[in-house]
C-alpha cells in the first residue's frame, strides 16, 4: 500500500490563507486526527466543512476549512483532502510539524502529487508537461501554449492521428490475410493517400518545432555592435534599470548581460553584447568570441551600426532577421535610428520584433520539447520506408504493416503510454513539494 503524503500546496510565506494538501489511502484517518473527530464527518465529498485544527497533544492550532475528495475524484486519483487554513508562518509551521509526527504519513517529494496523477491516469505525460510549463509561465504566449498541452488538445490531435494509422493499418492486414485477391493499385493508393496526409501533418509540426520551444525558452533578441555604440543604454531603457554599467571608454561590456522582457505576451530574452571588434585584450577578446557565438544563434540580431558590411567584417553572420539602426539617434543622422538615451525609436524596434516573430510563427501546437521532435522525426522515418516499399508500385504489405506499427508506437511515446521512466525525474525535478 502507498503511503499517505502530505505538502504545502501554496508558498511558504504570510498569506491570507495557505492550503496544505494530503493524498493516499489514510487520508481520512489523517483528518480524524487532526480534526479530534469522527471520520464519517468527512464523507461529503468536494464539500468545504468548517473545522477546528489540533496538534498532537490535542492543543488548538487552527480553524479551518477542510474539503475531502474520494478516490477517483480528486487530482491525484486517491482519496484526498486539503486543508484551508490561516496563512501565518507559525500556523502553517505548527500544522505541518503535527501532519509530520502523524506515523502513517510522510512529506511529499518535489511534483510527487502529479506524479500519482500521472500514475492513476489522471493526466498523461503531456498534459504533466503542461502543467510543469503553465507553473512557470511568465507571458500570455507562454500560458496558451501551456494551457494546450494541459488540458489535453494536444492528446486529442495525436490521437487523431492513430486512429488514422491504426484504421490503414488495420486495412492492411486484412489485405495480408486475403493476398491472392487483392487490387494492388488500389491498395497503393489508399496507403499512400493515408501517408501523405500524416506526412504533411508531422513536417508542418516539426518545422514548427523551433517556434514552440522558444515560446517555452524565450526568443533570443541579442543588441550588437561596435564598441560604444549604446548597446548598454539602450538596454539599460528596455529593462527600466542600470542593468548594464554605461562608460565612454571603450570595452566597458565584457560578458553578456541578458533582459527578461514580456512583450505583449512574447517572452523574449535581450542579451547586451561585448562590442565587436579586433583586439589584443585577452578578456576582451572571450567576451567578444562569447558574442559572436550567442548573437549567431539568436533569433534577431539588433545591429548598432551606419556600415552592414564593417560588423560582418567581424564574424557576425547575415540573417534576414537582422535589424539594421543608426546608433545614438538622439544627434543627427541617417534613419532609422535609435537611442537608448531619449528613448527616441524603442517603440518602433519593439514593433519590428514583434512582427519578425510573427512572420516565423507557423502556428504549431503539438511539439515543444526535443523529445517530441525526436519521436516526430523516428515516424518520418517510418514514413520514408513505406514511401520505398511502394516505390515501382511494389506491395510489401508485410513489411508495410510493421513501419506503421512503428509510428504508432512512437505516437504512444509522445503521449507517455510507453517509455515514460528516463524523462520523469527531470520534468519533476521542476515541480514544488505540493505540486
Amino acid at each position: 500500500m502507498k503511503k499517505t503524503i502530505f505538502a504545502l500546496a501554496t508558498p511558504d510565506s504570510v498569506s491570507a490563507i495557505a492550503i496544505i494538501r494530503i493524498s493516499g489511502p489514510k487520508t481520512m484517518s489523517a483528518l480524524s486526527k487532526l480534526c479530534n473527530c469522527n471520520a464519517n464527518s468527512f464523507k461529503r465529498s468536494k464539500e468545504l466543512i468548517l473545522k477546528k485544527i489540533y496538534s498532537c497533544n490535542k492543543t488548538l492550532l487552527d480553524e479551518a476549512l477542510v474539503v475531502f475528495f474520494e478516490k477517483n475524484k480528486s487530482f491525484t486519483g486517491e482519496k484526498m483532502a486539503e486543508l484551508h487554513i490561516h496563512g501565518s508562518l507559525i500556523v502553517i509551521k505548527t500544522v505541518l510539524e503535527t501532519l509530520g509526527n502523524i506515523s502513517f504519513l510522510r512529506e511529499a517529494l518535489p511534483g510527487e502529487f502529479t506524479q500519482r496523477a500521472l500514475e492513476n491516469n489522471k493526466l498523461s505525460l503531456t498534459q504533466v508537461e503542461g502543467l510543469s510549463d503553465l507553473m512557470i509561465a511568465e507571458t500570455e504566449y507562454q500560458q496558451k501554449q501551456a494551457l494546450n498541452f494541459y488540458t489535453g488538445s494536444i492528446n486529442k490531435k495525436i490521437e487523431d492521428w492513430k486512429k488514422q494509422l491504426i484504421r490503414l493499418l488495420s486495412f492492411v492486414e486484412a489485405q495480408i490475410d486475403f493476398y491472392e485477391d487483392i487490387d494492388e493499385l488500389n491498395i497503393v493508393k489508399i496507403i499512400d493517400t493515408g501517408i501523405k496526409s500524416l506526412e504533411y501533418k508531422l513536417k508542418k509540426e516539426k518545422k514548427g518545432f523551433n517556434f514552440s520551444e522558444s515560446i517555452r525558452s524565450g526568443f533570443i533578441v541579442a543588441i550588437v555592435g561596435k564598441p560604444n555604440t549604446g548597446k548598454s543604454t539602450l538596454i539599460n531603457s528596455l529593462a527600466k534599470r542600470n542593468l548594464a554599467i554605461t562608460s565612454r571608454f571603450s570595452g566597458t561590456t565584457r560578458d553578456i548581460i541578458e533582459l527578461k522582457y514580456n512583450l505583449d505576451g512574447i517572452p523574449i530574452t535581450f542579451l547586451d553584447t561585448a562590442g565587436i571588434r579586433k583586439s589584443n585584450d585577452r578578456i576582451e577578446k572571450i567576451g567578444i568570441s562569447k558574442t559572436l557565438q550567442r548573437a549567431n544563434k539568436a533569433h534577431i540580431k539588433v545591429i548598432l551600426s551606419v556600415d552592414e558590411n564593417d560588423v560582418y567584417l567581424c564574424g557576425l553572420t547575415k540573417s534576414k532577421n537582422d535589424i539594421f539602426l543608426r546608433p545614438k539617434g538622439d544627434l543627427k543622422g541617417a534613419e532609422p535610428s535609435i537611442s537608448g538615451k531619449t528613448g527616441k525609436g524603442i517603440d518602433n524596434l519593439l514593433n519590428l520584433i514583434k512582427k519578425k516573430l510573427a512572420h516565423e510563427n507557423p502556428a504549431s501546437t503539438v511539439i515543444n520539447r526535443s523529445r517530441h521532435l525526436k519521436r516526430v522525426n523516428i515516424c518520418l522515418d517510418y514514413i520514408n520506408n513505406i514511401n520505398e516499399l511502394m516505390a515501382n508500385n511494389r506491395v510489401e504489405l508485410e513489411l508495410i504493416a510493421n513501419e506503421l506499427r512503428g509510428i504508432i508506437m512512437n505516437l504512444d511515446g509522445i503521449l507517455g503510454l510507453i517509455d515514460t521512466e528516463s524523462i520523469l525525474g527531470e520534468i519533476f525535478s521542476n515541480f514544488c513539494v505540493g505540486k
